[in-house]
């Protein structure tokens, strides 16, 4: 998973903030390493160099592979808090969407090639002495058409 930090021109960003952004993706979303292919944080102040509350930006976007991309947005007080913030709304949209993914039994990981087949298993092939019994069995149960009911009530009229 790699990880994009990105910031306007009115948040100064140095090594400190970088590692510590690092480090919150990496403890947030570590369970889906492997999942993700690229996280980007979106750091940015909404109304300049003015004071004001909630004035700090951050949204952050996670690539899952094969996916589209998903984003969370938060605003607060500090650059902290914001990462904080959409960490937590990122982290929950994540958990909601690999759920959906596990519940219709997709899998995201492995290749298509070699994940088992979804849907519906066809049963094993039947032998020949089955195959004929079970043609006995629908010829028996087999309701008559239509067309046959129409003749067959006409002839009674």
């Amino acid at each position: 998973m790699r990880i994009q930090i990105n910031s306007d021109k009115n948040i100064a960003v140095d090594t400190r903030v970088m590692q510590y952004v690092r480090a919150e993706v990496n403890r947030f979303l570590r369970r889906f390493g492997s999942k993700l292919t690229r996280v980007e944080v979106h750091l940015s102040d909404v109304n300049s160099r003015k004071f004001g509350v909630n004035d700090k930006r951050c949204m952050i976007e996670a690539r899952p592979a094969r996916h589209r991309p998903l984003t969370a947005t938060d605003r607060a007080q500090t650059v902290r808090q914001a990462v904080g913030g959409a960490l937590t709304k990122l982290r929950s949209g994540l958990d909601a969407f690999y759920g959906r993914l596990e519940k219709r039994g997709e899998d995201t990981v492995t290749s298509k090639a070699q994940r088992a087949p979804i849907g519906r298993r066809r049963a094993p092939a039947a032998s020949k002495s089955s195959g004929v019994q079970r043609a006995a069995r629908t010829a028996k149960t087999k309701r008559p058409s239509v067309a046959a009911r129409t003749r067959v009530s006409g002839a009674l009229a």
